[in-house]
């Protein structure tokens, strides 16, 4: 490999690191008047209290100071207040699972290019040939990956809740260290 197929390999490689970037955080609404974009009646929900206590339950009515859910065949009130958290089931997006297939389909693409130049000879003008045709496909899979993944998201946070940070040692024969978790 000469000087310009190692500048080409390492330029794509810099590219395709920079196409990838961390998916768009979800929408988290800090109170019911911005909840109210995010959730429709009918809608199955879960609210997490301030005591800690999560009711499942599909949402009857929500207006900018309450929130009214259909528990068990009965209706129930809440406040914003009362409510630390709310989650509810949202479709995995399909922008980050295009970028990362892109960029594995790519990278891919570019050592699969660097094999084929290498063993017929060519100056290294297929390898962004071979980039952009694996990248393409690792897009395609990639989205559609995506488009089968739904999973639980919290959708409303009440303003000022603090996250809790918790660390615990590790000590064991041989092994020494730290656990941390933080939630939200």
């Amino acid at each position: 490999m000469g000087p310009t197929t190692t500048a080409r390999v390492v330029l794509a490689a810099v590219l395709l690191t920079l196409v990838v970037t961390r998916a768009d955080a979800q929408q988290l609404a800090g109170s019911f008047e911005q909840l109210r974009v995010l959730v429709k009646p009918g809608e199955k929900i879960r609210v997490i209290d301030r005591a800690g206590q999560e009711v499942r339950g599909t949402v009857a009515e929500l207006s900018s100071s309450s929130l009214a859910l259909v528990v068990a065949g009965e209706r129930r009130q809440f406040v914003e207040s009362d409510i630390d958290a709310i989650r509810a089931r949202r479709a995995d997006p399909l922008a980050n699972g295009t970028k990362w297939g892109l960029a594995v389909g790519g990278g891919f693409g570019l050592l699969v290019g660097i094999s084929f130049a290498a063993e017929v000879g060519d100056s290294g003008a297929v390898i962004p040939v071979f980039a952009l045709i694996y990248g393409g496909l690792g897009a395609g899979v990639g989205a559609g990956i995506d488009a089968l993944i739904s999973g639980d998201h919290i959708i409303f946070a009440r303003s000022g809740s603090s996250a809790k940070v918790a660390v615990r040692p590790i000590l064991t024969p041989g092994r020494a260290g730290v656990r941390a978790s933080v939630t939200f």
